[in-house]
């Protein structure tokens, strides 16, 4: 049953890695802009990766079997190229953008702040609010003029 749930989840996370860098930059029309964000808190992988190395010290000492092992060992990779080797970015096409994957149309924003130096705000029509953290000052600029620049 581990080894299933191991399996179910490494497909999940592979698939989704898959989609994100490979599909989604081909999806909806040519991008127009693409833009590097800042990452996200790096302690949480820290602690995943901490209790899967104690996961797998334990099944060591128990007896775990290779091909869990390997799962675990499978999971540390996923977590250390989805926390430290991938690259967040907002991708800015001809009819909405993509932030995380997710597609949202240009008619569903009604308005755009910029908030501290390097932090796009995004209200949406349905009373969302989008935080977009932004890695590069001159990144801000590209993205104000993108939208129409200043008013």
């Amino acid at each position: 049953m581990t080894n299933f749930i191991l399996i179910i989840g490494l497909f999940i996370t592979l698939s989704y890695a898959i989609y994100e860098q490979v599909i989604v930059p081909k999806r909806n029309g040519q991008t127009k802009l693409a833009i590097e964000l800042q990452p996200q808190a790096k302690i949480d992988s820290w602690i995943l990766i901490g209790l899967i190395g104690l996961t797998i010290a334990q099944g060591l000492q128990t007896g775990i079997q290779a091909f869990t092992l390997f799962l675990l060992g499978m999971s540390v990779i996923l977590v250390v190229y989805s926390s430290f080797l991938r690259k967040p970015k907002l991708l800015l096409k001809d009819r909405g953008f993509f932030l995380s994957a997710f597609y949202i149309d240009y008619q569903r924003i009604s308005q755009i702040n910029l908030a501290d130096k390097q932090k796009l705000v995004i209200d949406l029509t349905n009373g969302r609010r989008l935080f977009i953290p932004i890695k590069h000052s001159q990144d801000v600029i590209k993205v104000v003029n993108f939208f129409g620049g200043y008013k």
